[in-house]
């Protein structure tokens, strides 16, 4: 029993030792995205997750995934935690658990210059297009509107220019850092929707939260 015990024990430290997988889609600055010149993962999400990792003793796996994996992956514990301008919703909630709100948001519809400007009316007959199993493919989908799914948000972009689709419903930083870079083709709607974002983190790992959970008050409250 004592072996037993010192073989757990030595486990423990070890598994303690590990990295901290951060999962993202690197889609939505300036949350999570990529630096153009160094090509690594950064933004406020990151920066959140790497304070929290530290203040554990523990060092931080960047991984980039496409969204509809984010939250499978850290329910089955394959990452620790995912963050990607996440949603908090009660139905997410049954899969993992999320921190405090680390910002505010909400979601516009991304559209080509010169055209209308899309509302939900319009929508309905347009090729309307967003990232799969996001909380904008839900919303659509009860205002029954079937949209082009990807997985995704620069895949979807390049439709959008390419003319394949008409719009793009995504979250609304995303959306205006698309417009600011489209030297004028491309326009954002009023906001659509609004909510607060999170990181989900494996259901029970209280300890994880906690640290992210002491960050984001360090940081202030969600704008």
């Amino acid at each position: 029993m004592v072996l037993l015990g010192i073989v757990f024990a030595v486990m423990a430290a070890f598994a303690d030792e590990s990295p901290l997988v951060f999962i993202t889609t690197t889609d939505t600055p300036p949350y999570s995205y990529r630096d153009s010149k160094t090509g690594e993962i950064v933004g406020i999400e990151v920066d959140i997750a790497r304070e929290a990792a530290a203040s554990l003793g523990r060092k931080l796996e960047l991984r980039s995934e496409p969204f509809p994996k984010l939250i499978p992956m850290v329910s089955s514990g394959e990452a620790d935690m995912a963050a990607s301008t996440i949603t908090i919703t009660d139905g997410r909630r049954q899969s993992v658990d999320f921190t405090l709100p680390y910002a505010a948001g909400g979601s516009r519809f991304l559209y080509r210059a010169g055209e209308p400007m899309p509302t939900m009316i319009l929508a309905e007959r347009m090729r309307t297009a967003t990232v799969s199993a996001s909380t904008y493919d839900f919303y659509l989908c009860a205002h029954n509107i079937d949209p082009v799914r990807y997985d995704s948000y620069r895949e979807a972009v390049a439709d959008l220019k390419a003319r394949t689709i008409d719009i793009v419903l995504f979250d609304a930083s995303g959306v205006e850092k698309t417009v600011a870079e489209s030297g004028g083709t491309l326009s954002a709607s009023r906001f659509e929707t609004r909510e607060n974002f999170g990181i989900a983190v494996g259901k029970g790992n209280a300890k994880l939260k906690a640290a992210l959970d002491a960050v984001i008050l360090r940081r202030g409250p969600a704008q």
